[in-house]
């Protein structure tokens, strides 16, 4: 038996054959979405209380699955299906983008596409081979929304047991702003200092917004790491040298702030 709602789906089918994705309507979005997951009920009023409650189809989303699934008519199914979309683009826009991290632009445009719209704040490590390949990858997320610590022990040890060439590490900004604090950059050039004991380097620290990107690299913001060659007495100096190396950095971004 036809269902009463053929009608109404088949012309907002007809649309999007003809106009693509794009060009429907916010609501016509989220109602042609729903239609495998809401079969027998008219999904359009559903799409227009979800746009009313949330404000758009970016933050209808972005919304939490309890919260999506408390709007009148719709089934967890449906909640659990339009809350994953946002991991399912993300999914799709790096399936293939590993295969070549060999620069600030690449390896940013990666890291974005996993961590940049995450509304927590998230910390990406990029374990690259010597052809520029992505060995592995550790996403390490935070429960306070503006904050997230790094084991630079079990870093390091990743990096040896992967034998990898290179360390990428980047976290994102949730308000949008990809700056970076003082802390951040002391952070990362600690880091290039614990990959350096063991012949690896940072090639770069990474801060992404939904948007854009700061490299530290780029913008000389990390030190060489200290030349284990030679005396204790020079390493000793080395290691001063990059110290006061570091504290003129923040030094220098302390005034520009």
């Amino acid at each position: 038996m036809a269902n009463i709602h053929d009608g109404h789906r088949e012309r907002l089918r007809n649309k999007l054959r003809k106009y693509g994705f794009e060009c429907l309507e916010e609501h016509e979005k989220l109602e042609y979405l729903l239609y495998p997951f809401i079969p027998r009920r008219d999904t359009n009023p559903i799409a227009h209380e979800l746009v009313r409650t949330f404000g758009s189809f970016r933050q209808v989303v972005d919304a939490d699955v309890d919260l999506l699934a408390s709007v009148k008519g719709m089934t967890e199914n449906a909640a659990l299906f339009l809350h994953c979309l946002p991991d399912a683009f993300s999914a799709y826009l790096t399936s293939e983008k590993a295969s070549d991290l060999s620069g600030t632009a690449q390896c940013a445009e990666y890291i974005i596409a996993r961590i940049g719209r995450k509304k927590e704040e998230h910390m990406l490590v990029l374990y690259i081979d010597e052809s520029s390949k992505l060995i592995h990858a550790d996403d390490i997320s935070s429960a306070k929304r503006r904050s997230v610590l790094i084991d630079r022990d079990r870093l390091v040890a990743t990096a040896v047991k992967c034998r990898a060439k290179y360390v990428v590490i980047g976290h994102n900004h949730p308000g949008e702003d990809p700056s970076p604090s003082l802390a951040d950059i002391d952070a990362a050039n600690r880091i290039v200092q614990a990959l350096g004991m063991v012949g690896i380097k940072l090639a770069d620290s990474l801060i992404v917004s939904s948007t854009a990107y700061y490299s530290m690299m780029q913008q000389g913001d990390l030190v060489d790491p200290v030349n284990l060659n030679g005396s204790l007495t020079g390493f000793a100096e080395n290691l001063l040298r990059r110290e006061n190396d570091i504290n003129r950095l923040k030094a220098y971004r302390r005034d520009l702030d």
